[in-house]
């Protein structure tokens, strides 16, 4: 599937859920942002540490970032000072903090945040392994661990936990 037929899947699903909340208006309001640019493409590449997977690339192409949803999908412009990156961060410092080798994450890998929920509980990080993992993008928070190929696969998750099985281990 397209990462523009992802992205609006995406959205459709969350809007489904803003207007059957009762009342309507009781959770935030779901918003795409204009696309990022080459500039800030740059800029975060360097700020991650790591190559940008072509499919989160590919999406802040699109919409930088994705707001409105139980975990807002971070874009260039959440990195500015008092963005949702620096929340992002605090909770890439509390994983850090365990031991993420239990899953198979090896020591010192770059953990890159690419989503993180209002309480610090969860996120989505790029990760890059250096090795012969395939995965590249890492899901943890409140005892779960998945772990995806691409972000393709992350927004497919998202809108049907079943349209994918995600590794709960990279030893696995």
């Amino acid at each position: 599937m397209q990462m523009r037929d992802l992205v609006t899947q995406v959205v459709v699903e969350r809007v489904k859920e803003y207007f059957a909340d009762s009342p309507v208006g009781t959770s935030p309001l779901p918003a795409i942002r204009s696309p990022a640019d080459a500039a800030a493409l740059a800029e975060l590449e360097r700020r991650s540490g790591q190559t940008l997977e072509a499919g989160y690339r590919e999406f802040l192409l699109l919409t930088d970032g994705l707001e409105g949803f139980s975990m807002l999908l971070l874009g260039c412009r959440d990195w500015e000072p008092g963005g949702m990156g620096e929340a992002a961060e605090e909770f890439r410092e509390t994983v850090l903090d365990s031991e993420p080798e239990d899953v198979g994450v090896p020591l010192g890998a770059p953990l890159f945040p690419v989503a993180v929920n209002g309480d610090r509980s969860q996120g989505i990080f790029l990760i890059d392994t250096a090795g012969p993992a395939e995965e590249r993008f890492w899901w943890t928070g409140e005892g779960d661990s998945f772990f995806f190929t691409g972000f393709a696969d992350v927004l497919g998750f998202l809108t049907d936990a079943g349209s994918y099985n995600p590794k709960e281990s990279l030893s696995s």
